[in-house]
């Protein structure tokens, strides 16, 4: 995830920002968890160097080399699942099958929920809710809308998007039959997490 593919033509993919979650809203046991952030403000920054955008049901990806994410995290107790905080999200350095791409994102900010925590491995999964990005490009435009899972690790202080969620296009014009209204979008990254310097940690009370 740290280099730019030279060709992304496989499924898989990504979109934006940090602190918790894999696996879009689904069925769980609450759990009763504790966030610390490290800046009294709550507030956070993240980037990556890779972003990838694909479309599941035709194979066509979507790629951006810069991708960075800030907002509101604040230390608290919750019980999951758990709106912990909030994104938003910005990317630079798009390219896609015909061209360069211009993502931008809409209705910010956008909300981090987490869905479980594992004290064994530091991790807590969950989602991004309720993105929404308008993608354009030479001949093509559309939006991409609902959840983005992902992955907090606590110990590396980073953020990875995964494959899966509800991500989807909608208002589709032209693209030449790339992308679809109502195809399976993935959307894949690895946010570092640059402010605060010290991780960001979940953890059960």
């Amino acid at each position: 995830m740290r280099k730019r593919a030279a060709s992304i033509l496989t499924a898989g993919a990504a979109m934006g920002a940090a602190v918790a979650i894999a696996a879009a809203p689904a069925a769980a046991a609450q759990q009763s968890i504790s966030v610390d952030n490290p800046n009294a403000d709550g507030s956070f920054e993240a980037s990556t160097n890779l972003v990838v955008l694909t479309d599941v049901t035709t194979g066509v990806s979507f790629d951006c080399s810069s991708s960075t994410s800030s907002g509101q995290i604040p230390s608290g107790s919750y019980t999951t699942p758990a709106d912990v905080g909030d994104i938003n999200v910005a990317f630079s350095g798009c390219n896609g099958p015909v061209g360069s791409v211009t993502a931008t994102p809409a209705d910010e900010p956008y909300d981090l929920v987490i869905e479980n925590f594992d004290a064994a491995t530091g991790q807590s999964t969950g989602y991004v809710r309720d993105v929404n990005v308008h993608v354009s490009m030479f001949g093509c435009s559309f939006d991409v809308t609902g959840n983005a899972p992902g992955v907090y690790d606590n110990a590396a202080g980073t953020l990875t998007m995964t494959s899966g969620g509800t991500l989807t296009p909608s208002n589709v014009s032209g693209c030449f039959g790339l992308v679809n209204n109502g195809d399976e979008l993935s959307y894949e990254a690895v946010y570092d997490v640059t402010d605060p310097a010290t991780p960001i940690t979940v953890s059960s009370p």
